[in-house]
Formats: C-alpha cells, structure tokens, sequence
C-alpha cells in the first residue's frame, strides 16, 4: 500500500479521509470552546453563589446599635474574608460610614458603577458588577442594597477575578490534551472507516480485471445496494462487447468462408499453359493458406464468445522449445529458457503458439550456438525475449522485416509472412513485437502480451 491512496485529489478514500478529519478537527474546537465557556460559567456561579452567601450573612448578622449605629451579631471574617488583600472582601456602608471584612485592614472599597436591574433591587437580590479594588486589583462584585431599622444599607461581596478565571484555565490544561487524544482517536477511526468503506470497491476492480483476464465471465452480485447498479450496467456492458465481438468475428468468418470458393476456382483455372512459371499459382496457395488461417481464428474466436483466454506461459514456450528442438536437432544449439513458472498471459493458446511460434523458429533458424528465451514484467504487460546469436538484421532493414511476405534472404526456406502474422495477433490482443540488434550479434526480438494475473485492464479487441 502507497500513500497515495491519502491524497484528496486523486482518490476517492483521500478525499473522504480529508473532510472527514477537517470536519472533525473543528467539531473539536468548537466542542472544546463551548466546554470552557461551560466550565467558566460554572466557576462563575459557584463564585457567585459564595459571595451572595456572605451577603445574606452580614446581612442577617445587622443589628442597630442602642446610639443608632448599626453593627454586627457575630463575627464575619471567616477564610478566605480573612486574609488581607486577597481580594475576597465584604462591606457595608450606612450613612456614609463602613463596616468591612478583616480581609480589608480598615480600608474601604468603592461600589462601582452598574445598571440598576430594579426587579434585583425590589426582590432585594445582589446585582453582579465589576471593578478595581482598593489596590487597582481587578474584583467581581456583588451588591445588594436593603434597610435595617428604618435606615438604607449597601452590602459588597468581592472576589478576584481570578477566583473565576483560574478554574477555567486548569480546565483547560486538561480539556485540551484530552481533545488531542480523541482527536488523534477519531484520525485512526477514521482512517479504518474509509478503508472499511471502500473494500467493496476494491473487490469490484479485482473482479473487473478478472474478467478482462478471462478468469471471469460476469461481475458476481453484491450485497452492497450503492454498488448494484453499478455491477449490473458493468455486467450490461460486458455482455453487449462480447455479443458484438462474436458478430464482428463472425462476419469475418463470413468473409473468409466466401473468398474460399473464388481462390479455389481461380487456383483450379490456372495450369501450365497460363501460369506456366507456377507463380500465380503459389500466390493463390499464400492466398489460401491467409483465409484458412483466418477463418479459424475468427470461428475460434466465436466460439469463445468474445471472453478472454488466461495462457501459462511457460508451458507454451516449453511446448514450442522442444518442437524446435528435435526440428533443428542437427544443428546442436545451445538453448537457455527462464521464463517465469507463475507468468500468465490473456491470450488464447493458439494464438500465443502463433505469436511465438514463428518468432522461436526464425531464432533456431538463425542462431548460431545459442538461442535464450527470458521474461520479465512491465507495468501490465509480460515481455517475452527471444535472442539469438545469428548474422541479425541490419537496423535499417528491421521496419521492413516486418511487412506480410518480406524474406531477406531468399535462400532460407519460408514465405515472409511469420513476423507479420506475429506483429498482427500480438497487437490484436493489444501486445506489440519489437526487434532489436542483440548486444553483440545475432536479433533479439520481445514479444509484449497482457499480464492475466490482475495487472491487466486491456482485452482483445477485433
């Protein structure tokens, strides 16, 4: 497995992989902020609730003095209204004079400025507020305004702003990280998810490259309903190609079955009077033999329906190494095969006898000493090498090898017409043959025909 599957423009998984963490990275943040914002306001209450506490005790703890100065019951400068300057103070002020938490050491603290809420200040409820102290500090407030004995009195509840702030921010230090580890959680979920997800789709391309390789004739049914009607025009597809195919090599079998009767009257007509050099006659035969050849293939080729054969390639070789073995055993060739016992190829058998065939027969015709045959992969395509150790072909002369009935030589038997036959049916099943000078001497021509083990996505096509 490459990376490459991650990317977001190139696939399918990258892309969901990619919103998927996008979406939940800022689900995150979000539910982080809106969690701090909760932990806050619940420190704010909890302060809140504190102070208001304290101001229904010295409230409740007022009392008018026989002189009419007011003063408390008990005392009320309990932790943490009881260490100066930590910003935790409580006040009364009546009259213009001031009764005030230990907390304060004497001094005073002025109210600050609020909007009056007058349903707080009918119920007699504390208004929240916020300010500096008498040392600049920064202070919630709570105030509450209310008579004693006939006479107004202002109640003040403090605490430091970081009374509210503090709690939040610990929260924090351990909300954050926790995020981090369900963030990374949910990554590595994901990421399962979206592989998870796609396995059918991965299953579908296996399927449609064995069919391409002839070991599938149709796409099996799925118990995935998105993909149901995928496989079913798939499969829709696949059947209107292979009906088509079988009509097209049908109507060249048509074709081939009628010139058969026209070149055998014509071969019947010529004799020694009017072909009396015989050459009209063995180019009828070269004629004859082409639409036999043909014919077989295009009835051959109906008969399979248009479905993709699946070759073992190295029994074929080995099929034709040791024909061409006992055919040239006078001339005592050293002969060097290592081709892949695993290789398979999506050509019918005939047809890669056809294709290497002829090929090997020229190499054993030609060589030397010595003939090799090796394979090897590329991309989708097997490449078959046979070399030789023989005179070669001249590079300017390898292009017109290659044309239907080119000898090069004219005192070796044969008609011209193998490398072409070759070159035809290997590009028919969408393969190639090359020739090439050898390193040294000799020719080494590569036979290029589909891989059938699942690389190749190319079928034979009329």
């Amino acid at each position: 497995m490459t990376i490459s599957w991650l990317s977001p423009r190139r696939t399918i998984a990258g892309r969901l992989i990619a919103f998927s963490m996008i979406y939940a990275m800022a689900a995150l943040i979000v539910a982080s902020f809106v969690l701090w914002f909760i932990v806050a306001g619940v420190v704010g209450q909890q302060v809140d609730q504190r102070l208001d506490l304290q101001i229904d005790a010295v409230r409740g703890a007022l009392v008018p003095g026989a002189d009419g100065v007011l003063g408390l019951s008990g005392n009320l400068s309990g932790p943490p209204f009881d260490r100066t300057g930590s910003g935790w103070y409580w006040q009364v002020t009546a009259a213009g004079r001031h009764l005030s938490s230990k907390s304060l050491d004497g001094g005073s603290i002025a109210s600050p400025p609020r909007a009056i809420d007058w349903r707080r200040l009918l119920m007699g409820r504390p208004q929240p507020a916020d300010g500096p102290g008498d040392k600049g500090e920064a202070l919630h407030f709570r105030v509450a305004r209310t008579f004693v004995g006939g006479e107004a009195v202002e109640i003040l509840a403090t605490a430091p702003e970081v009374a509210l702030t503090a709690p939040a921010v610990r929260a924090l230090a351990f909300l954050v990280p926790a995020m981090l580890a369900l963030g990374a959680i949910l990554g590595v979920g994901i990421l399962f998810q979206v592989r998870y997800g796609l396995l059918p789709l991965r299953a579908l391309s296996g399927q449609i490259s064995e069919i391409s390789s002839g070991r599938l004739r149709e796409l099996p049914r799925t118990e995935v309903d998105e993909l149901r009607p995928v496989i079913g025009e798939i499969n829709r597809l696949v059947e209107h190609n292979r009906k088509r195919l079988a009509e097209t090599r049908l109507q060249f079998a048509n074709l081939a079955h009628g010139l058969k009767t026209p070149v055998a009257s014509l071969y019947l007509a010529l004799d020694s009077k009017n072909d009396p050099t015989g050459e009209a006659r063995h180019l009828v035969g070269r004629i004859d033999r082409r639409i036999r050849h043909h014919l077989g293939r295009a009835r051959a080729g109906v008969s399979e329906a248009g479905l993709a054969s699946s070759t073992d390639l190295r029994s074929r070789v080995d099929d034709i190494v040791q024909m061409m073995s006992k055919l040239y055993a006078d001339r005592h060739l050293s002969i060097i095969t290592t081709v892949g016992s695993d290789l398979r190829i999506s050509c019918a058998p005939e047809d890669t006898d056809e294709v290497l065939g002829g090929i090997i027969d020229n190499a054993f015709k030609w060589a030397a000493s010595s003939v090799r045959i090796t394979s090897a992969v590329e991309g989708a395509m097997v490449l078959i090498s046979i070399e030789d150790d023989g005179p070669g072909i001249e590079q300017s002369r390898i292009t017109e090898a290659m044309k239907p009935g080119v000898r090069l030589d004219e005192t070796v038997a044969g008609d011209g017409f193998g490398l072409s036959i070759a070159k035809e049916v290997a590009e028919l099943y969408g393969g190639y043959v090359k020739l090439q000078a050898g390193p040294e001497t000799g020719l080494v021509a590569v036979v290029a025909l589909p891989d059938a083990r699942g690389r190749s996505t190319s079928s034979p096509s009329s």
